[in-house]
């Protein structure tokens, strides 16, 4: 992920792009917003990533405005490495994305905010990890069993129906998520209506991203992160 570039003297904007409006620059978060934070944090930690992806993030939803690497560096309070990293995995994730302003000279940084692509990525590519490794767990087990005690012992049936179970449910997960995202990339489709209609009235009512139960959660797990979170 590009950082800020400097503009040397050889690369001075000229009269044209002197005229043009500057980008307003980021104030940074009110408090209000600032102590939101450790919402996303746990949302995102419940899907599997670390507190850090989930603080980047909601930065990126609460700032109003795209920002660069080095403006959530100062924001967060974290090292340009970090914020590097976790923007790369972002952007790997389909959470956000990112383009150059012409303006500021620098890659600037925006939320996608259809949450459940990106819940339905992280599920898809972790179920997928996990169903592929028992079955290949059981693959060799099997393996062995056969060899050693022969196709007929009952451990041998045992493990192949666990083998075309974990097929099986592979080509479900495929089928749904497929599915899904094929629904979610056709405006027309019930499931696009619905979640475009959802985005909206979330937009309008801001207060409804942050249901009690999980500001109740957030409580409990401000103190409880893990030490290779950050």
């Amino acid at each position: 992920m590009s950082s800020e570039t400097e503009i040397t003297p050889a690369q001075s904007p000229g009269p044209a792009a002197q005229d043009a409006t500057p980008a307003l620059a980021f104030e940074g978060l009110d408090d209000p917003l600032r102590e939101q934070l450790p919402t996303f944090e746990v949302f995102f930690k419940t899907f599997g990533f670390k507190r850090i992806h989930g603080r980047v993030w909601g930065l990126l939803v609460l700032a109003g405005q795209p920002l660069s690497s080095k403006e959530i560096t100062a924001e967060l309070g974290i090292s340009q490495g970090a914020t590097s990293t976790t923007l790369n995995e972002l952007a790997e994730w389909g959470a956000i994305v990112s383009s150059f302003d012409t303006a500021r000279r620098c890659h600037v940084h925006s939320p996608v905010g259809n949450t459940l692509s990106i819940v339905a990525t992280v599920l898809r590519r972790r179920e997928q990890v996990v169903f592929g490794q028992f079955k290949q767990g059981a693959e060799r087990t099997l393996a062995y069993v056969q060899e050693r005690y022969g196709k007929r012992d009952p451990r041998a049936l045992t493990l192949r129906s666990i083998v075309s179970s974990c097929e099986i449910a592979e080509a479900v997960m495929q089928l749904v998520f497929s599915s899904v995202s094929s629904a979610l990339g056709d405006p027309q489709s019930l499931l696009s209506k619905a979640v475009n209609t959802a985005l909206r009235v979330g937009l309008t009512v801001p207060g409804k991203l942050f249901p009690p139960t999980l500001a109740k959660e957030v409580k409990e797990n401000e103190n409880e992160e893990d030490p290779g979170d950050a």
